[in-house]
C-alpha cells in the first residue's frame, strides 16, 4: 500500500497541474501565450500517460490486490483500487501517440469552437468537429470488443451504462414531457439585473457559502460556459457566464455549487488514490448540482431567508414571486442552459440521440446541422435561429465529450429517487428550507452519498440509501405532474 501511494503522489500531482494549466488557458491565459500552455500541457500529458500505463504501476496494483494488506482495507479503499486496475487495462490499451494526439485535437478544437460561436459560423468549427469525431472513434475503439464504440463511451461516463439502458428511460421521460409542456402556461421572464462582475462574483460566494460550499476552499471566475474545475480537494474552481439575466445567474452558480460540494466532502482517506475521484460516474456528478439548481433552489422556501440580500447584491427591482416565476417558467427556447427543467431534458435527449447516430455511423457530419434543427423542430416546436444559439452553443462536442450529455437528464432521473429519500429522512423539506437550514440536507447527502466519492456505482448507491427497485423515470415524472398541476 505505501508503494502504490508513493506511486499514486505522482500521478495525482501530474493531473492537478493539467488541471491549473487547462483553467489558466481557458480563463486568463494571454492569446501569445496560448500555443506555448498547450504544448506544456501535452508534454505533461505525456508523462502522465506513461505513469498510468507503466508494467511497474500494473505490478504495484496486482501485488497489493493480491496481498493479505489488501484484505485489511475499508470497502471502500477497495473498490478503489479495484477501479484503479480497471483504468490501468483502459488506458494501456491505448497507443501513447494517440493518446497524446486525442488532447492536442481536443485543444484545438476547444479554440476554434470560442472563435467560431463567436463569429456565429458553424463552417468554421466544421474541420475541427469532424477530426475530433475521427479521433474520438479511434480512441473508444481500442477498449476492447464492444457492440457499440458508443456504448464504450456512455460506459466510460457512468459506470454500467449502455444504450439499452437509455432508450426506454429517455422514451419514457420524453413521452410524459412533451405533454406537460404542451398543458403550461409559456411565459418568459424579463427580470433583468444592472451587477458589475465584482458583484456578480461577490453574490456568487453568498450563494455557495449559503448551500454548503466552503469558500474558503474554492474561486469563482468568468468564462463563456459555466463548469467547475477541481484542482483538489481544497481548491475547487467555478467558472459562471457574463449575463444580466438573474435567473440565468442562480442557476448556473447553484448548479456548479452542487458539483463543488460533492467534491468538497469525499472522505480525505480516499483522495490518496485519485485527483479525479468520481470518474466514471458523471450522471451521479451531475445528479447532486441539479438537485440543488432544480430541487431546492426552485422552492420559493429557499429564497424566503434570503432573498433581500440576494435582491439588494444583485440591484434587482422585482418581488420574490416575480422572481420565482422566472425560475419556474416554462421557457422553451432553443439554448440548453435556458431551458426550463423539463424542456432541458429534451436539449439533452436529442444531444443523445444524434451523437447515437453519430458514433453508430448512421450520418454524415454535414448532415448534423440539418437533423439538429429537425429534432428541436419536432420536440419543442422550435427552430435556432442561428449557429450560435444552434448547433454551437456547446462545449462539450470541442473538448471531445461525447456520450457526456446524457449524464444531465440521466442524473435527473437519480433526483427523482434521490428527492424521495431525502424527504423520507427529514420529513418537511419545505420547513428546513424555510428556517434556512439548506446546510442540513447538504449534510445528509455529504454523510450518506458525497464522502463515498466514486467508489460506489449508482445502483449501489441507491442500495445503500434502502432503494431496492431498479433505475426508472416515474419518481421524476411524478415530482413534475405534481409540480406543474400547481
Amino acid at each position: 500500500m505505501k508503494e502504490l501511494l508513493v506511486y499514486l503522489k505522482n500521478i495525482t500531482e501530474l493531473q492537478e497541474s493539467i488541471n491549473i494549466l487547462n483553467w489558466e488557458l481557458r480563463i486568463c491565459a494571454p492569446e501569445q501565450s496560448k500555443k506555448h500552455i498547450n504544448e506544456l500541457i501535452s508534454k505533461l500529458e505525456r508523462k502522465l500517460f506513461v505513469l498510468e500505463t507503466s508494467e511497474d504501476y500494473k505490478t504495484i496494483l496486482f501485488n497489493l490486490v493480491s496481498s493479505s494488506e489488501f484484505k485489511e482495507l475499508s470497502e471502500e479503499e477497495q473498490k478503489y483500487i479495484h477501479n484503479l486496475c480497471i483504468s490501468y487495462f483502459n488506458k494501456s490499451a491505448i497507443p501513447e501517440e494517440l493518446a497524446i494526439e486525442k488532447g492536442i485535437v481536443a485543444r484545438e478544437s476547444t479554440e476554434a469552437w470560442l472563435k467560431a460561436k463567436e463569429n456565429n459560423d458553424f463552417e468554421m468549427f466544421k474541420p475541427y468537429l469532424e477530426r475530433i469525431i475521427d479521433i474520438t472513434k479511434k480512441y473508444y475503439k481500442k477498449f476492447g470488443e464492444s457492440s457499440s464504440v458508443y456504448d464504450c463511451m456512455l460506459n466510460m461516463y457512468e459506470r454500467g451504462m449502455s444504450m439499452e439502458v437509455i432508450n426506454p428511460l429517455f422514451e419514457e421521460l420524453k413521452n410524459a414531457i412533451v405533454p406537460i409542456i404542451g398543458n403550461s402556461k409559456r411565459t418568459k421572464s424579463k427580470l433583468r439585473m444592472k451587477a458589475s462582475d465584482q458583484e456578480l462574483q461577490q453574490c456568487a460566494l453568498f450563494l455557495l457559502d449559503y448551500i454548503g460550499f466552503d469558500t474558503s476552499r474554492g474561486i469563482v471566475a468568468i468564462f463563456p460556459h459555466g463548469y467547475t474545475e477541481k484542482m483538489n480537494q481544497d481548491d475547487i474552481r467555478i467558472a459562471m457566464r457574463r449575463t444580466d439575466n438573474p435567473i440565468t445567474f442562480v442557476k448556473t452558480i447553484i448548479h456548479e455549487g452542487g458539483h463543488g460540494i460533492f467534491e468538497q466532502n469525499i472522505d480525505r482517506k480516499l483522495c490518496i488514490f485519485s485527483n479525479n475521484l468520481i470518474d466514471n460516474l458523471y450522471a451521479l456528478h451531475e445528479s447532486q448540482s441539479r438537485f440543488f439548481e432544480n430541487f431546492l433552489c426552485k422552492n420559493i422556501n429557499f429564497w424566503i431567508p434570503i432573498f433581500d440580500k440576494v435582491k439588494e447584491m444583485l440591484h434587482l427591482d422585482c418581488t420574490l414571486e416575480e422572481f420565482m416565476e422566472g425560475l419556474n417558467e416554462i421557457n422553451v427556447c432553443p439554448i440548453r442552459t435556458e431551458a426550463d427543467e423539463l424542456s432541458y431534458n429534451l436539449h439533452i435527449i436529442i444531444r443523445y440521440e444524434i451523437e447515437r447516430e453519430i458514433f453508430n455511423n448512421n450520418i454524415d457530419i454535414d448532415e448534423i446541422p440539418r437533423l439538429w434543427n429537425e429534432k428541436y423542430q419536432e420536440y419543442m416546436g422550435i427552430l435556432p435561429t442561428s449557429d450560435y444559439s444552434g448547433i454551437l452553443q456547446d462545449i462539450h462536442w470541442s473538448e471531445g465529450h461525447f456520450g457526456y450529455f446524457p449524464s444531465y437528464t440521466i442524473g435527473n432521473i437519480y433526483d427523482g429517487i434521490i428527492y424521495d429519500i431525502v424527504k423520507s429522512n427529514l420529513v418537511d423539506i419545505d420547513d428546513i428550507l424555510r428556517n434556512g437550514r439548506v446546510k442540513d440536507i447538504t449534510d445528509f447527502l455529504s454523510e450518506n452519498i458525497y464522502r463515498y466519492g466514486g467508489a460506489y456505482t449508482y445502483d449501489e448507491v441507491f442500495k445503500n440509501l434502502g432503494y431496492q427497485k431498479s433505475l426508472s423515470a416515474k419518481p421524476l415524472i411524478n415530482y413534475y405532474n405534481l409540480k406543474y398541476k400547481k
